[in-house]
């Protein structure tokens, strides 16, 4: 009997250690096609190589106004490196015949696959060096930097 009174005691602390560990979702803009879904960075993460424990990265509310764009286009992601101020709001533009994605290698955020002829945006929080690559095309398309000052 004790053991079957230490169930719902159990479960309701396995729900509250599953749920700490979750992050919240915001919409991140699109261009010509309404607005996707991606993860915000998880406030511990920071910029891979310097930038601090503060959140670094997110995806930027639906109605941004870009800052700085980077183009893909023939499977390379321009300018390299970008360069930003902390606060700013970078569009990649996908003007390729593919989907890509700028993914930071070190997780904190991602815009997910952008399709041909579509835009998504990330805002930077935190100065630092940003190494990101493109998550559909891991191999080819990687050691690309942002620079937030």
């Amino acid at each position: 009997m004790r053991r079957l009174a230490l169930l719902p005691t159990v479960a309701a602390l396995l729900t509250l250690v599953a749920c700490s560990g979750s992050s919240s979702s915001t919409p991140a803009a699109t261009a010509a096609g309404g607005a996707a879904s991606a993860p915000a960075a998880s406030p511990a993460a920071a910029g891979s190589g310097s930038g601090g424990g503060a959140l670094a990265c997110a995806t930027a509310d639906a109605g941004a106004t870009a800052t700085a764009t980077v183009t893909v286009k023939d499977f390379q992601f321009s300018p390299q490196p970008v360069q930003a101020k902390v606060g700013d709001v970078i569009a990649w533009s996908n003007q390729d015949t593919a989907q890509h994605s700028a993914t930071m290698d070190d997780g904190s955020c991602d815009t997910k696959p952008i399709d041909p002829g579509k835009t998504a945006l990330l805002t930077f929080t935190a100065a630092g060096t940003y190494t990101y690559h493109c998550s559909v095309h891991p191999a080819t398309m990687k050691d690309f930097t942002v620079v937030v000052q």
